[in-house]
């Protein structure tokens, strides 16, 4: 399991039209969970390092961009070790500060990812970036195995269908990033922490990582053929060199308004892009069953969290081998 490298800042685009909109019906409740693991967020990027407390506005905007996949589900088996059961999987540290995270027999629910986050000072510039680890390993019974390596999917094997257990995003704390949860208070040369982290979650969820995605890759063209895309964008959509990412400058549509799609390789400081049909075509294409397009349901009322936080408290490929990265 690779990771990919994200977004830079930039400041120009192309224009590429996606004419269709793959839209759904809104869901109340998704069968997809995401978990936020903070346990090495040791160098305060999501916690106060004096006192210990949680810095709430950010991780209650990391679930705000958790809720841009509730529309997602699928059935993902829970991964519970038994006695003669045992996993695990390496990453590197989400806050940079050690050596590299192994996980050993980590219990995680059913239908449910679990990220860990963390952040730390680096080259400003670059944003973050997330994986799913690497060197996966699974022993004991024939379930539980299946269990870890493909959440109970049989297309996992077969790169027609994706799931994993989870993974790891770190931010760049160098960042002047803009925390608020409303996008009228975006000022120039300050990246947007929602879109960031939406687009981190997005290759966790397979975005560029798949098998599945990679088997929608047409090889003489090397444009993505998956039918859902196609039918968003009326034809093969471009990718980036890599083939992790929608093309520089590819637009499709959100809410009926045009827009540079989230999943490209980069975006503009002082935007806030989340995401189009486009970019939840690509996910149902790797085998997510994609049934909303709309704002999330719970999204006036995280929203009205987030404020409340805010005021009673006032106070993103990099040059890795192995990282995705925005």
């Amino acid at each position: 399991m690779a990771e990919r490298a994200c977004k830079f800042h930039r400041r120009s685009a192309r224009a590429a039209l996606a004419l269709t909109l793959f839209a759904g019906v809104p869901n109340a409740v998704s069968a997809l969970q995401i978990e936020f693991d903070y346990r090495y967020d040791t160098r305060g990027f999501f916690t106060d390092l004096a006192t210990g407390e949680p810095l709430a506005e950010r991780r209650a905007l990391l679930d705000l961009a958790a809720s841009f996949y509730g529309g997602f589900t699928d059935t993902l088996t829970a991964i519970a070790p038994g006695a003669d059961d045992n996993w695990s999987v390496s990453f590197v540290h989400p806050s940079l500060g050690g050596p590299g995270v192994t996980l050993v027999n980590e219990t995680i629910a059913a239908d449910t990812l679990r990220i860990y986050v963390g952040g730390s000072p680096s080259a400003p510039g670059v944003l973050g970036f997330a994986g799913t680890g690497s060197n996966l390993q699974a022993s004991g019974d024939a379930a539980f195995v299946d269990a870890v390596m493909t959440r109970g999917q049989a297309g996992v094997a077969q790169g027609t269908d994706y799931a994993t257990w989870g993974g790891y995003i770190w931010f760049n704390a160098s960042n002047d990033w803009y925390f608020g949860p409303d996008a009228s208070g975006l000022t120039a040369g300050r990246p947007d922490f929602l879109t960031t982290a939406t687009h981190e979650i997005g290759h966790i969820l397979g975005f560029g990582e798949a098998d599945a995605w990679y088997a929608n890759v047409d090889p003489d063209s090397g444009l993505f053929v998956g039918a859902n895309a196609v039918a968003a964008y009326s034809g093969g959509v471009p990718l980036d060199r890599y083939g992790s990412h929608w093309a520089e400058g590819t637009y499709s549509l959100r809410d009926g308004v045009l827009q540079e799609t989230m999943m490209d390789p980069s975006t503009p400081a002082g935007e806030r892009q989340l995401p189009t049909a486009l970019d939840y075509a690509g996910f149902a294409d790797i085998g997510w069953q994609v049934s909303a397009v709309p704002e999330p349901a719970g999204w006036a009322l995280l929203l009205s969290g987030v404020g409340v936080v805010a005021v009673g408290r006032r106070r993103r490929r990099i040059g890795l081998a192995e990282a995705g990265s925005r």
